[in-house]
């Protein structure tokens, strides 16, 4: 039903071109009674109506398509030898409004619309159906001056398929141009930006999303500068000779900024008691597979009893029992790189979970919050940096001339100049965003001239 109501409107689609519109109307109430209607006989009964369609069955068409074709070469005949026969005087109707037609032919003989199934009676028959070669059911008219003046002052757009079915739509054309199907009139003329303010609305809509598009390529770029510094800062100091921590007070004390990524040595007593898990999060093994398990720092107590947060690495989760991985309280020295802890970013301030140190629960390794369950008594600068070992030797190891094999996977010195997204990714995600906001704006200002200079 759906199929035979689309073909009913493209049936009913009446186009007026170079005839009167009293003609027009008069022959729209005729093709409505029969002539019109005898092109598409084979849908006069079913779609016609909602209600007849299901009740009336169709005849079946012996028609061909060889058949149709000359059907359409004799029409196409008969309007040749008709504008032959006629005056062709076309004056400039460009200043009209809407779709230009030309000036009529007063001479031309009246057209009426006749059965096209029926054999013309005479040669010489002025009487003609002119047919659109894609769609069938178009007939054309002559126009008068006051047709095209009515027609063209109409602000009146074109209606969507659906919402004219089974209706006469009336419109001017070139019989210069080819005479299009209403339906793709609509899709033509139903496009965002010809009517009213549309073009500047989108004008704006086109200037803020380039301005937005190329804001975030401007912010790629300071993410490269910054990228930049970072690493190059990180190489220096990892270079820099390595600082010896004896006791307390810590040469960054009150100055971490300046001394952080450098490499840290110190000897001490870690004490296991006090071990802090952070996580869960995954690791990497010996074999490099990924496992789940938890970040473990531990309190180092120096010599004078003062405290030092090392971060020993990640732990799997089937060895997180210290049963599993005894370790004696014996002097120990470990070399590592001086870090803040994990900083979280703006979003991350605000919404991520956050750490309980009353509960020993700890999802980042921030040293302020793990400076709470520590236990040092040189609790603020154990809560300014923690030290992520690379390197832990047992002095009795040493000593028996072996290195005792510990389950946890420690971070290398070269891994901190290794980023997902160093300089060369944000400037490749900048020219990104600039492309993409280019792209836009020239698409933008297509369009805009085009639907400026867009005529219906």
């Amino acid at each position: 039903q759906a199929h035979r109501g689309s073909v009913l409107y493209w049936y009913m689609a009446m186009l007026v071109a170079r005839g009167g519109l009293g003609k027009a109307l008069r022959g729209i109430g005729q093709c409505r009674a029969v002539p019109l209607l005898h092109a598409c006989r084979g849908l006069s009964n079913g779609a016609s109506s909602g209600s007849n369609a299901s009740a009336n069955k169709l005849p079946v068409s012996t028609t061909t398509a060889l058949d149709e074709h000359k059907a359409v070469r004799n029409l196409e005949k008969k309007i040749e030898d008709h504008l032959r026969d006629q005056p062709q005087d076309k004056p400039d109707l460009e200043s009209q409004k809407g779709e230009a037609a030309p000036v009529p032919m007063t001479t031309q003989a009246a057209l009426r619309i006749l059965d096209p199934e029926k054999s013309p009676e005479k040669a010489g028959s002025k009487d003609i159906v002119v047919r659109s070669k894609t769609t069938t059911g178009q007939v054309l008219w002559p126009a008068t001056e006051e047709d095209i003046a009515i027609l063209s002052e109409s602000k009146l757009m074109y209606p969507a398929p659906y919402e004219v079915e089974g209706s006469v739509i009336i419109r001017l054309v070139r019989l210069s141009d080819p005479v299009t199907s209403p339906v793709s009139r609509v899709v033509r003329n139903r496009q965002f930006g010809i009517r009213g303010n549309e073009k500047w609305k989108l004008l704006a809509m086109g200037a803020v999303s380039t301005f937005f598009i190329y804001s975030l390529g401007f912010w790629q770029l300071r993410r490269m500068e910054w990228k930049r510094e970072l690493i190059e800062t990180r190489r220096n100091r990892l270079a820099m000779p390595r600082l010896k921590v004896a006791s307390s007070p810590f040469p960054w004390k009150d100055q971490v900024d300046d001394y952080v990524y450098r490499v840290v040595e110190a000897r001490g007593v870690f004490d296991h008691a006090r071990e802090m898990w952070i996580g869960p999060r995954p690791g990497s093994d010996d074999e490099g597979g990924t496992k789940a398990g938890y970040q473990i720092v531990t309190p180092l107590r120096l010599e004078d009893g003062s405290s030092l947060l090392v971060n020993r690495g990640h732990v799997p989760m089937d060895k997180l029992d210290q049963q599993k991985r005894p370790e004696p309280p014996t002097w120990v020295k470990i070399r590592g790189v001086l870090e803040v802890g994990e900083i979280a970013n703006f979003v991350g301030e605000y919404a991520r979970l956050k750490n309980r140190p009353d509960k020993g629960q700890f999802l980042y390794m921030v040293a302020e919050d793990l400076a709470e369950n520590a236990g040092a008594r040189n609790h603020r600068e154990c809560a300014q940096a923690l030290i992520t070992a690379h390197d832990v030797l047992y002095e009795d190891d040493f000593q028996a001339g072996y290195r005792r094999d510990l389950p946890f996977t420690m971070r290398h010195k070269e891994d901190y100049l290794l980023f997902w997204a160093d300089e060369h990714t944000h400037f490749n995600y900048a020219m990104q965003w600039f492309g993409m906001g280019s792209l836009i704006m020239t698409m933008t200002i297509y369009k805009f001239i085009e639907v400026v200079k867009w005529r219906y």
